[in-house]
């Protein structure tokens, strides 16, 4: 049987976790910021459903990862707030990943962006001319 306080309360600490994550993390908010602007613009463009799941997916794994650097983060630190070479490492490699996410993100955004830009810059310069 469903407990549905228990699911209430799953819902609440997730909240509350987005929450110290939008709050505490800039990193998190210009990538929310960055995902309502890609979102918006797909929207504008009229992209296909399935760009802008792809696009929907690409932001997620984005916001998932930077969490999950925010998560590793807070339990090294609060382990240990002395440098310790191999915890340093470990942040420094999870916020690789997340760049990594992100430079993939971009390339994603530019692949499906750009047909529907470009026929709107040849449009314009046809309309000009």
């Amino acid at each position: 049987m469903i407990n549905l306080l228990r699911l209430k309360n799953s819902f609440v600490y997730a909240m509350r976790g987005i929450g110290e994550l939008f709050r505490g993390q800039q990193n998190f908010r210009i990538e929310v910021i960055v995902a309502v602007i890609v979102i918006a613009v797909a929207y504008w463009l009229q992209l296909r459903v399935v760009e802008k799941a792809i696009l929907a997916l690409v932001i997620l794994l984005v916001l998932a990862a930077e969490a999950t650097n925010s998560v590793l983060e807070n339990v090294l630190d609060g382990v240990n707030k002395e440098i310790n070479s191999h915890f340093r490492i470990a942040k420094d490699m999870m916020a690789g990943l997340t760049l990594i996410m992100a430079i993939g993100a971009v390339i994603v955004g530019v692949m499906i962006f750009y047909p529907y830009l470009e026929l709107i810059w040849s449009n314009s310069r046809q309309l000009a001319g």
